[in-house]
C-alpha cells in the first residue's frame, strides 16, 4: 500500500487554539496508526506546519482521512500538500503517542538514487535515520534522528549518494 507524506500548513493562531483539540487529534492519529493507516506524525516546533505520513490504498482514501482530521475540521490546518513515495523506509520502531521526539526532516534530490538508497539502509541500521524515502518526482524526504539541522544534513551528505548543496532541512517534533 502506498505511503503519502502530507505537509499541513497551520493557521496563524494554531499554537493559541490547538490545545483543546489536541487530545482528540492524538487519539484519532493513534487509532489510525494502530490500524496501519498512519505511519508517523507531528508538528514543526514553531507551529507553522505539521507532517503526517499516511499508508492508504489511494488518493481518495487519503482525501477522506484528511477531511476527517480533527485539526482540519477545527480549522487549525488551512492548506495541505500531499506527495506519494515510490520507495519508503518504514520507521525503526513505534513511538508512544505524544513522544515529542526532536528530529530533523531533510529533503532534496539525491545525487545518485541507488547509492542514496544504500546509504539510507546503512544509516537506518546505525539508528541515524528513522523513516523516509523517495517520491515519484525523484526528490527524497528523510527523518534524521538528530535535532540539529546542520548535523542532520551532514549525516546524509557524508553518506554515499547525497550532496550537501542539494539538501534542505527543518526541525520536526515526531509525536507518534
Amino acid at each position: 500500500m502506498p505511503v503519502y507524506h502530507v505537509r499541513f500548513t497551520c493557521a496563524a493562531d494554531y499554537n493559541a487554539r490547538r490545545l483543546p483539540h489536541r487530545p482528540a487529534h492524538l487519539a484519532q492519529l493513534t487509532g489510525l496508526r494502530d490500524d496501519g493507516r498512519v505511519v508517523a506524525g507531528g508538528p514543526e516546533p514553531d507551529g507553522g506546519a505539521a507532517h503526517i505520513f499516511y499508508r492508504v490504498a489511494d488518493r481518495a482514501a487519503l482525501d477522506r482521512l484528511i477531511a476527517d482530521n480533527e485539526f482540519q475540521r477545527a480549522g487549525l490546518f488551512v492548506a495541505h500538500e500531499a506527495r506519494v513515495f515510490d520507495e519508503f523506509l518504514v520507521p525503526i520502531g513505534r513511538l508512544p503517542p505524544d513522544a515529542g521526539w526532536k528530529v530533523t526532516l531533510v529533503e532534496g534530490v539525491p545525487a545518485d538514487r541507488a547509492r542514496a538508497r544504500e546509504a539510507l539502509a546503512t544509516l537506518r541500521a546505525q539508528k541515524l535515520v528513522n523513516l523516509g524515502g523517495f517520491f515519484t518526482d525523484g526528490t527524497a524526504l528523510v527523518v534524521v534522528r538528530l535535532p540539529e539541522s546542520e548535523a542532520a544534513i551532514a549525516t546524509l551528505a557524508d553518506a554515499a549518494g547525497w550532496e550537501h548543496a542539494r539538501l534542505t532541512s527543518r526541525p520536526w517534533s515526531q509525536t507518534l
